[in-house]
């Protein structure tokens, strides 16, 4: 039977080829770690850079919204807010914060996220159409002396615009995060924060950082107010 074992050289053609395969896929390997590496590292940079743009806006705007929001919640008012996607995830995080607590031990703040009820979105979406589904809740739900919370990474979303547009006709102060400046967003809001970045991500992760802010800053205004 030895007429059918490979001849030795090709035992060899085999190990070298075993031999380069492993060399090649731990190469591609490298490869790989170190292009995510650069990746990670430069988006971490971008949102640091962003960030650092952003502290004087955010010193300048969040204390006024949070004296906003407090004094809605000191004269029984409430705070609603919406936006799509990401930014509908913002919403409910930053309500969460209000309704539970963020750093102070203190009672429940009427904050509430537009966008969590499956059945009130799709019914509004089905039967008028997707633009409405933020101001048709606001219009039940919205009074006097409430504030409205918008989160726009464009500025633009027609159905964030809507129901700003509606807040300001029915005495509802309105407050928004947005990205770049320039949008029509901007005349809709008493109060606008915006980040200065053209990355998505990079905005949105400057909007929960600015949603913690301002929640610990209406806790202590609010408390202060209420001793």
């Amino acid at each position: 039977m030895n007429h059918l074992l490979p001849d030795p050289a090709i035992w060899y053609l085999f190990a070298c080829l075993a031999v380069a395969g492993r060399k090649y896929l731990s190469n591609r390997k490298g490869h790989k770690l170190i292009r995510f590496k650069s990746y990670i590292e430069q988006h971490i940079r971008d949102s640091i850079a962003a960030k650092t743009a952003f502290i004087p806006t955010c010193c300048e705007v969040l204390p006024l919204m949070a004296e906003k929001i407090a004094g809605a919640f000191a004269a029984g008012g409430r705070l609603f807010l919406f936006g799509n996607g990401g930014s509908a995830a913002d919403a409910q995080h930053i309500a969460a914060e209000f309704v539970n607590r963020l750093r102070r031990e203190r009672r429940a703040l009427a904050a509430i996220a537009l966008t969590t009820d499956s059945s009130i979105l799709t019914s509004i979406a089905n039967d008028y159409e997707f633009d409405e589904i933020f101001a048709r809740q606001l219009s039940a739900l919205g009074r006097q002396g409430d504030v409205a919370l918008g989160i726009s990474t464009s500025g633009r979303s027609p159905n964030v615009l809507k129901a700003l547009k509606l807040a300001r006709e029915n005495g509802i102060e309105t407050l928004g995060f947005a990205g770049n400046p320039g949008a029509e967003m901007d005349g809709l809001c008493d109060y606008i924060l915006h980040v200065q970045s053209s990355v998505t991500a990079i905005i949105q992760e400057c909007h929960i950082t600015a949603g913690h802010i301002l929640c610990a800053l209406s806790e202590e205004v609010l408390l202060v107010s209420e001793k």
